[in-house]
């Protein structure tokens, strides 16, 4: 199974807006041409999410996480179908099957590595199967490594 590890915060999304390369559904566009079966949202907005479950509300997480994107995703039934989220995204690395097809996309991704002892991983895999883009990208270079993801 193809399986996208990835961030939002600085990655995707900044400052209420999608990165404008990936705007307009053109991330998720491009993550189905791929191949992607699976996403997994590392994001650290779980953790606010989290607490408002933990004040006894009910948050739809999907759709939150959904709308932070703030448009790189389009069809929020296909979101709901394909995405999970991991229970603790302070350490989102341990929660990568290293069996499967992975391919991970964060900002943070050599800190995280680092983290989990997996520092030698990531600069083996850096910009093949792990991109972490520059903050202040337009994201055209996300949808190229994603492109890059078809061997």
């Amino acid at each position: 199974m193809k399986i996208l590890y990835f961030d939002i915060n600085r990655t995707l999304a900044d400052e209420y807006r999608c990165k404008p390369a990936l705007a307009g559904g053109a991330f998720e566009r491009t993550v189905r041409e791929v191949g992607f079966e699976r996403l997994v949202c590392v994001s650290n907005v779980q953790n606010t999410i989290r607490l408002l479950s933990d004040l006894g509300r009910q948050p739809d997480s999907l759709e939150i996480l959904f709308n932070m994107c703030w448009g790189a995703f389009s069809d929020l039934a296909w979101f709901r179908r394909v995405t999970m989220t991991v229970p603790g995204p302070g350490r989102r690395v341990s929660y990568i099957d290293f069996s499967e097809d992975w391919w991970y996309l964060d900002d943070l991704a050599a800190e995280y590595f680092e983290k989990e002892g997996l520092a030698e991983r990531f600069a083996a895999n850096a910009g093949g199967r792990i991109l972490a883009p520059p903050a202040q990208s337009d994201g055209s270079e996300i949808l190229a490594w994603l492109r890059g993801t078809l061997r």
